[in-house]
């Protein structure tokens, strides 16, 4: 789209490659926070009414407070495991198709526009930092489908299901209370601007490809040509199929009309 490419030239100099890693590894930080101040989740969460209290950090920490909520345990460390490779992996994956400056403004987008919902909504979790990772998920989603994760290291899950689960949660969340449209919007809305045109676009550039492939190789499959012809007549079994056709021991192939006549032997004297 050429407003994003506008957009991404003029602001190129936000570019944070390997953002969204970094933001996982706080996230980690936080875990382990969680283990010695087990309020450390709230202490950290979107806030609204503290936030105009002074709190102005809570505008930025919400997006760790989702790690702090999961028990620092054998369960939670191999949570926080696999949460990283993910995170890594998304974030590699999405760099590479779109370059930083592109996927940091994705992020961006995504992050304030959950702080100007949660204003306005004012949302009843302390969760909404997910919503983030939602938002990444979703776009490494769609252009990755058929990649597989397995869950419980068992099962292969392809990513575009688990990506219909959690926009299937999302909208349970908002049908349970219709504040979370303060989560939903941002979650969806920078997918909506610029991933979701662009995979369209492209989704319609590779049906025109296909297309005009098979044309193309229409075009040089060769003409149906006929099995039979006559050295004389130069018919074949296409301008009749009542036609019957021999081939001499020379290898050349004639109608029955036109088949020469055989060769008689000379006779031998007898004595």
């Amino acid at each position: 789209m050429h407003w994003l490419d506008k957009l991404e030239a003029r602001l190129g100099w936000v570019a944070f490659p390997g953002l969204f890693k970094y933001l996982t590894y706080i996230g980690a930080v936080v875990f382990a926070w969680q283990y010695a101040d087990p309020g450390a989740s709230e202490a950290i969460a979107f806030d609204r009414d503290k936030i105009l209290s002074g709190e102005v950090w809570r505008v930025v920490s919400f997006i760790f407070a989702p790690m702090g909520t999961f028990a620092f345990g054998p369960i939670g460390v191999l949570f926080l495991f696999f949460a990283l490779m993910i995170a890594a992996l998304i974030s590699d994956s999405l760099e590479q198709v779109w370059g930083p400056t592109r996927t940091t403004l994705y992020i961006i987008v995504a992050w304030l526009g959950l702080v100007v919902g949660q204003f306005i909504f004012n949302p009843p979790t302390t969760m909404s930092g997910v919503y983030l990772y939602n938002a990444m998920f979703f776009a490494f989603a769609t252009y990755f489908p058929r990649l597989e994760f397995r869950l419980f290291l068992i099962l292969p899950v392809q990513v575009r299901y688990i990506a219909w689960f959690l926009l299937a949660v999302l909208l349970l969340s908002v049908l349970a209370d219709l504040r979370n449209l303060g989560l939903m919007i941002p979650t969806l809305l920078p997918y909506a601007l610029w991933v979701l045109p662009n995979h369209v676009v492209e989704k319609r550039r590779l049906a025109e490809s296909a297309v005009r492939r098979r044309k193309f190789n229409a075009s040089q499959a060769p003409v149906d040509e006929a099995f039979h012809r006559c050295a004389v007549c130069d018919r074949t079994e296409r301008d009749d199929s009542r036609l019957d056709f021999r081939v001499t021991a020379d290898g050349t192939e004639y109608c029955v009309e036109h088949l020469p006549a055989k060769k008689e032997e000379p006779g031998r004297t007898e004595a």
